[in-house]
Order: structure tokens, then sequence, then C-alpha cells
């Protein structure tokens, strides 16, 4: 049988929330002394907005669900009515009351603001340079025939 975090990650849409709210459940499951820095990631946003598509949005579906199937077991007491319950008012308390949350969200809404702005270029970074010319050339060569 497949782990609960199996069966999360294959039965949740977690792919289809909006960055708001993927962000309000990163917060409210964020754990302090976690290896990965979630203030520090957001602020490197500034520099790098293009990680927001290419690598943290997917990092906080993982970690979401991970801390969900976490949560779930520690609720077990709960019907899985009562469980969405619990979780859906606090993420909207998250939204409507948690400084960290919205000073992070306007974080994300500027890098957001720069990825969309059609007058703005976001340069690859060094290795995507190098990978870039280094593979390049495939388009060169021609496809074999079937």
């Amino acid at each position: 049988m497949p782990s609960r975090y199996a069966q999360f990650k294959e039965k949740l849409p977690i792919s289809l929330l909006s960055d708001e709210t993927l962000l309000a459940f990163r917060v409210l499951l964020d754990e302090p002394l976690d290896i990965v820095d979630l203030a520090q990631d957001i602020a490197d946003l500034a520099q790098y907005p293009e990680r927001l598509k290419d690598s943290y949005r997917k990092e906080w579906e993982a970690y979401v669900i991970k801390a969900l199937a976490f949560e779930i077991r520690q609720h077990g007491e709960l019907s899985p009515a009562e469980f969405i319950d619990l979780m859906m008012e606090k993420v909207e308390d998250v939204q409507q009351n948690n400084d960290t949350y919205h000073n992070l969200l306007r974080q994300v809404h500027h890098a957001k603001g720069i990825l969309q702005s059609e007058n703005t270029i976001v340069f690859p970074t060094p290795l995507r340079q190098q990978l870039t010319a280094f593979l390049l050339p495939i388009t060169t060569i021609p496809t074999p025939k079937k």
C-alpha cells in the first residue's frame, strides 16, 4: 500500500492552488528550524524572480503535501470533514491576520510583476547560459526518420 504522502501527492490537486493560497499553506505549515528558510527564499526573488516559477512553486507544493500528510496523522481523531474545516480555518486566518504572510506575499507579487512585465527581460543564470550553449547544437542534428 502506498504511503500517505504518495496517496496525497496522487489525489490532491495542489497544482490548482493559486500562489497566494499555496503560500498561505506554506506559511501555516512552516517549521521554524527547517532546512529551507522560506523568508530568505522569497527575499531572493528580488534578484531571481524566475525561481518563483522554476523551482519554488514545486518545492512549496511538495512541502505542503508532506506537511499535510503529517498533520492529518496528528489529527487522527478528526473526521475528514472536520480536518478540512480545521485547515480551511487555519489558512483563512493566515491570509487575514498573519503579518509574515502579508510581507512574503508582497514580495511574491513583486516577483510576479517582474516576470509578467513586457519591458523586463530576466537574464538566465550563468548555469543556464552554460547549459544552453552546451545543448543548443542539438537543434541542428536532424531527427531520424521513422
